[in-house]
């Protein structure tokens, strides 16, 4: 089955266009970087590369705004969501806020709670909206947004195979093959246009708390999920905007980049 992309070219005619790196649930850091652009929703456009849980003070804040303002497509925080729901044959809670015991074993997982999961899962029982609705949006979200000359994906494309031959694990999931491949990446790879993507933080292989904007793909995730920074890139005008995290200088002095691309 094809994956689900989704052609905003239209509906981006005449507005301001900005990709937002990794939120994971920071939603102060996002309406701080909304004032910084100006956002107004009749002349902006917002779309976020996913990740938009996780980690942060205020998870569904974050997913209500998108629903009803702004295009996301699926991160693999996004997807590890559903594929929890898929195992465990269950909504994490039901609508009277208690949970379900099939998802007791996933919750006690080191993972669950290293990833913030545990932290977002509380979030949204305290939030008052549904499993269903939450979750349901998750599983509709496309894997690339088409925006003419761009195509935005949560992590990056697999240079060795056509657009046609990606699957979701290349498009939500994939490190390395791309981030560390060296030269551009084929045409054919990336649909002709160029890549905007985020999960590999680009501390991790370029010079801390900056973004990595080449011809082929921009790498937007600048940390936010280790207490660096949210940016933003407009396609516009290849601006890049970003708001610190109180902690930035701290977590900077830590950071060495494994390699270079």
């Amino acid at each position: 089955m094809p994956l689900k992309v989704l052609d905003l070219t239209e509906l981006a005619t005449g507005k301001q266009v900005w990709i937002v790196g990794d939120i994971h649930g920071y939603y102060g850091l996002f309406q701080r970087l909304l004032e910084l652009i100006g956002y107004s929703p009749d002349t902006h456009l917002i779309v976020t590369v996913g990740d938009m849980v996780d980690r942060g003070e205020d998870s569904p804040a974050v997913v209500r705004w998108f629903q009803e303002n702004g295009y996301a497509v699926r991160g693999n925080h996004e997807d590890m969501w559903l594929e929890i729901r898929f195992w465990a044959e269950g909504l994490p809670y039901d609508d009277g806020g208690r949970l379900n015991p099939a998802w007791l074993q996933w919750t006690r997982k080191q993972s669950f709670v290293k990833n913030g999961m545990a932290r977002t899962l509380r979030q949204f029982l305290e939030s008052g909206m549904s499993a269903n609705e939450w979750l349901d949006y998750f599983a509709e979200l496309p894997y690339a947004i088409i925006i003419g000359d761009y195509l935005i994906v949560h992590a990056g494309v697999d240079p060795h195979r056509p657009f046609s031959e990606q699957t979701f694990q290349h498009l939500t999931w994939i490190r390395h093959g791309f981030v560390d491949y060296r030269g551009l990446i084929p045409p054919e790879a990336r649909l002709g246009k160029r890549v905007v993507c985020g999960h590999c933080e680009t501390f991790w292989f370029a010079e801390p708390g900056k973004p990595v904007i080449r011809p082929d793909r921009v790498h937007i995730d600048i940390g936010t999920a280790n207490g660096l920074a949210l940016a933003a890139f407009c396609l516009n005008t290849e601006e890049v905007v970003m708001v610190d995290a109180p902690g930035k200088n701290e977590v900077l002095g830590r950071l060495r980049p494994l390699s270079a691309i």
